[in-house]
């Protein structure tokens, strides 16, 4: 059971909102649902539900995550490796739940469930290309926040400087992401079911 209420739609909102949290809560799904009658939060997108609670956060973090996920160009252009550096820091995480969310994605993307089970493992599986490798590897340096010179130079010589800094960025916002679901534990089966 999910430790923090969620607020999927807008009668979700605990007790009376006043009148500046109710023009948030209407900018919040006015902006994640344009024009739909009855908007709602899918439980696939639990941690939005927790964040909601504040309406006006929760909309500033929409707005990010939506130049991160759709603009930016390394984290837009590359969707094998954003899925892989998203599965990877779920796994340092313990995020079954961002993990779960980002199985069908990842596979879509081109990184296989059996590529996502090996993440664990990558120091010792042949499932991985050498970029990929380099994505691991750094994701876990940056996580663990002991990213050694060395590692940052194989990056930025593999991408560029930019792109290593919006890898960089990318990992941190995801991360953010897993800590939030980590703390307030939403649910959701994802079609897998759940267990007995």
């Amino acid at each position: 059971m999910s430790r923090v209420k969620l607020v999927l739609k807008p009668s979700d909102f605990p007790g009376s909102p006043d009148e500046q949290t109710q023009a948030n809560i209407k900018a919040l799904f006015d902006h994640m649902f344009p024009g739909q009658d009855n908007p709602e939060i899918p439980g696939s997108s639990g941690a939005f539900g927790v964040v909601a609670q504040d309406p006006k956060l929760a909309l500033l973090l929409v707005k990010v995550s939506d130049y991160i996920v759709r603009e930016m160009p390394w984290t837009s252009g590359r969707r094998d490796l954003q899925q892989l550096m998203v599965q990877t820091l779920n796994h340092h995480f313990n995020c079954d739940f961002s993990f779960l969310a980002h199985i069908k994605p990842a596979a879509t993307a081109g990184i296989s469930t059996e590529m996502q089970a090996a993440i664990p493992f990558w120091h010792r599986t042949n499932v991985f290309t050498d970029e990929q490798r380099l994505i691991i590897e750094y994701t876990y340096a940056v996580v663990t926040g002991e990213v050694p010179q060395e590692l940052f130079q194989r990056v930025v010589d593999q991408f560029d400087e930019l792109q290593a800094i919006e890898i960089t960025v990318g990992i941190s916002w995801w991360s953010m992401w897993a800590m939030i679901i980590g703390a307030a534990r939403p649910e959701h089966d994802f079609g897998y079911g759940t267990d007995a």
